[in-house]
């Protein structure tokens, strides 16, 4: 399972004697962390996209004249996922 944000940023909370839970930052850093993950997801299925080479779509598809659609690529793993 792929770790949230929030499990990453959770060593930084801190409990109290009385159980409390005292949070040591604040959302904006855990929203950069999701935003800069976003980005990179983008940008990695881009390149995975761009890269590909008709001789490695046709290996993987199995035919040479097929064509690989772009968003099965660019949209494979949804954004909603990175929380």
């Amino acid at each position: 399972m792929i770790p949230t944000a929030e499990s990453i940023l959770s060593k930084y909370i801190s409990t109290d004697k009385k159980g409390n839970e005292k949070r040591l930052y604040n959302d904006e850093p855990l929203r950069a962390m999701i935003e800069f993950a976003k980005l990179h997801c983008i940008e990695q299925a881009k390149t995975i996209y761009n890269n590909a080479t008709a001789s490695n779509k046709a290996k993987f598809i199995g035919d040479i004249n097929c064509q690989i659609d772009e968003d099965s690529i660019l949209n494979a793993y949804p954004l909603d996922l990175i929380k």
